[in-house]
């Protein structure tokens, strides 16, 4: 069996879990958004969403800063949880100091065996931003600013990892996952498979635009500007300033300084 042939089955089998119907609802349940089958979790859990995510004001962020920790790997000094967020396979998530996650963002640490979510400190997940996990891990690093509606995804093979001061604007996709396999013309494509390309690397101090998509097996280096709306489907050099679909060089800043 090839590499990728394993991936998609990897993908295959998550799909298969969490959709069996052989399970019951509450175990499905247990396996979308909590990755434990632990009955204690799973009451503070439904106790913590339910009396703190929908708080608002000045109420609201003192609980949630009291109690989401307790369904987190681990969460820093002086974290603030905007109202209404989304927590998923909660152990696997990682918060440093000083986090700002704003309202409606989803923190999703889906996966078997995978990592999950890295947020680094004084970075600010943006609202309704959506940190997905599929097998995959996510590493964003610190003073970093995450654009509201940002969609960051990575799935097994397929790693997102987000450098230092890095600026990302309004509505980007980061997407962590290759294109479905197409050889067979008698299987769905969703049972091919995803093929993964080697997942995104953002070094630091990267600026990117509004409505940017930076697709799998990408890196992207120090010092580069992403206009807006470009597709970023090749590497990007250190200081390259880059736009359009298909993606072109504009410029260097270190060479036209």
């Amino acid at each position: 069996m090839t590499e990728n042939s394993k991936q998609g089955d990897s993908q295959a089998t998550l799909h298969d879990q969490l959709t069996d119907s052989s399970k019951s609802a509450f175990t499905r349940y247990q396996e979308l958004a909590l990755g434990s089958d632990s009955i204690w979790y799973l009451i503070k859990y439904e106790l913590i969403m339910l009396f703190a995510s929908w708080v608002p004001g000045a109420l609201g962020l003192v609980l949630r800063k009291a109690l989401y920790p307790i369904l987190m790997g681990k969460v820093g000094s002086n974290v603030v949880f905007g109202q209404g967020v989304t927590i998923r396979h909660g152990l696997k998530i990682t918060i440093g100091d000083g986090v700002i996650i704003d309202d409606g963002a989803v923190l999703d640490a889906k996966g078997g065996g995978n990592t999950g979510i890295v947020i680094d400190d004084c970075t600010i997940i943006s609202r309704n931003v959506v940190l997905s996990c599929k097998n995959g891990d996510i590493a964003i690093g610190s003073n970093c600013t995450v654009g509201i509606n940002t969609l960051v995804h990575a799935m097994e093979g397929s790693n997102v990892a987000i450098g230092d001061n890095v600026l990302i604007g309004a509505f980007c996709y980061f997407i962590g996952s290759g294109p479905y396999g197409t050889e067979s013309l008698e299987l769905p494509f969703k049972k091919q498979g995803m093929i993964p390309q080697g997942g995104i690397a953002i070094a630091d101090n990267v600026w990117f635009g509004s409505h940017v998509q930076v697709l799998d097996g990408v890196k992207v280096e120090s010092g580069s500007i992403i206009g807006a709306s470009t597709v970023v489907n090749k590497d990007v050099g250190e200081f390259d300033i880059v736009a359009g679909v298909p993606m072109k060089v504009l410029k260097n800043r270190k060479v036209n300084a």
